[in-house]
């Protein structure tokens, strides 16, 4: 008894199947950047608005003793 060879379909195209779009570089960086991109712009407006509430923060508060009691000094000036 011999057995007979089978045809072994590996890829088949469906003829109404559009072709696969291509991918650009810049495609590919936009859909990478998911959660990832969110958490880093997240940090860096999180690092932006501490940033300008401590500088608004000094600039109301005095920086040295010497402005606390009221003396107005130059640290450039001798």
């Amino acid at each position: 008894m011999q057995q007979e060879a089978q045809t072994v379909t590996i890829v088949q195209l469906e003829p109404d199947q559009k072709p696969a779009k291509d991918l650009s570089m810049i495609d590919v960086s936009i859909a990478a950047f998911g959660l990832t991109g969110v958490i880093m712009v997240a940090a860096l407006a999180a690092g932006l608005i501490a940033g300008a509430g401590y500088i608004w923060y000094r600039s109301r508060r005095a920086v040295t003793l010497i402005e606390a009691r009221g003396h107005q000094h130059n640290l450039f000036r001798s």
